[in-house]
């Protein structure tokens, strides 16, 4: 952590990183392809940005072409301009790729931009200054100053695209976890169980937990998530092929076999889209529940609407991804503290490139004493 002072933007904001980059005489060139620089195309587009080329790390390029321009090596880049301008289009939480573009943006000019998961709006100017209120109102609802410091960081990358921003706002998982009552927690559901992997993080940290109810709508993942199930010897994992929602009824999800599927009411042309149940958490058991997490790619605020329920029964301890969609910063935090005055909550964020694994953690006020 760093004692390193910042402020929320000052309200109005006249200018991000769109901004900038719509004004740039320098050449912008973007590094990485992929679905990520798809969404970054169409960005540009409504800015006017224009693409001088692709390019890739030094090993990665393979004479292939990408939207009409032959993908060039960095070294290609660095030869052929004498000052140029890095917008990234790939996410990472890869230590050496994070150092890797620590060193590269202490040595460039580099943006990255916040492109959200999940929905069409973009944290930019003109979304922080309309939802300015709610934002202040989010910043003051958090329980301590690291989750107040975290906030702002996030904010300010949101609207900058730059890397400081990002190694500022960081966290350890033990640090998470040490915010919670671990040795309280017996069950719990998990609602993103993606292939198990939180099921075993879980087991890691909570030393009394004896049963999970694991909750994943990939047909692929589930597979996985199965085969972990039956693997587990030490608690017991009851896995559900649903999606969690806030009503049990059928809906579409885009099946595609990693974290970024996600519940969609329109088609993608990416990914298969495939009927899946939808499901309340509220149904899933009677029994009490001392922890959920919510990973769900999306569609988080329906999957706390759906479990209503099971919070006012045992208020457990709670875990929210926040980085899915562009508002989830502030309507998320905001709606849980009129809901759930009862709780603290503390925000924090894993090292990764964008802004992602940012996690809001609930607690009972009494759990704390």
């Amino acid at each position: 952590m760093t004692d390193e002072k910042i402020m929320l933007p000052q309200y109005p904001v006249a200018v991000d990183m769109w901004d900038e980059l719509s004004r740039e005489s320098r050449p912008v060139v973007v590094y990485g392809m992929g679905n990520g620089a798809d969404k970054l195309i169409k960005r540009f587009e409504k800015y006017g940005i224009e693409i001088a080329d692709f390019f890739a790390s030094d090993g990665f390029v393979r004479g292939h072409f990408f939207h009409g321009k032959r993908v060039k090596a960095f070294s290609e880049i660095k030869a052929e301009y004498s000052d140029f301008v890095i917008v990234l289009s790939f996410a990472s939480n890869r230590s050496e790729v994070l150092d890797m573009l620590l060193e590269i943006d202490s040595q460039y000019d580099m943006y990255i931009p916040d492109m959200p998961v999940a929905g069409d709006d973009y944290f930019d100017r003109e979304f922080y200054n309309l939802h300015y209120s709610e934002i202040c109102s989010a910043y003051e609802s958090l329980a301590d100053e690291e989750s107040k410091r975290i906030f702002t960081a996030t904010v300010n990358y949101k609207l900058t695209g730059r890397m400081k921003y990002l190694s500022i706002a960081k966290n350890t998982r033990d640090e998470i976890y040490s915010l919670m009552p671990c040795d309280s927690i017996v069950k719990m559901i998990d609602a993103g169980a993606y292939n198990g992997d939180t099921a075993r993080e879980a087991k890691a940290y909570f030393n009394n937990l004896e049963k999970i109810y694991a909750i994943e709508p990939d047909s692929r993942n589930f597979k996985k998530l199965v085969k972990y199930s039956e693997a587990e010897n030490d608690i017991e994992v009851i896995t559900i092929n649903s999606a969690a929602w806030n009503e049990s009824t059928n809906g579409t999800f885009i099946d595609s076999g990693n974290r970024n599927s996600s519940v969609s009411s329109t088609a993608s042309y990416e990914h298969r889209d495939i009927g899946v149940s939808l499901v309340r958490i509220d149904g899933i058991t009677d029994e009490k529940i001392d922890y959920i997490k919510y990973d769900v790619e999306g569609a988080e605020r329906e999957a706390l609407l759906g479990s209503c329920g099971v919070i006012k029964a045992f208020y457990p301890t709670l875990l929210v991804s926040l980085y899915h969609r562009s508002a989830d910063i502030f309507e998320i935090v905001n709606t849980l503290k009129e809901c759930y005055p009862e709780y603290d909550m503390y925000l924090r964020r894993l090292r990764c490139v964008p802004a992602w694994e940012l996690d809001l953690i609930l607690v009972r006020k009494d759990k704390n004493e």
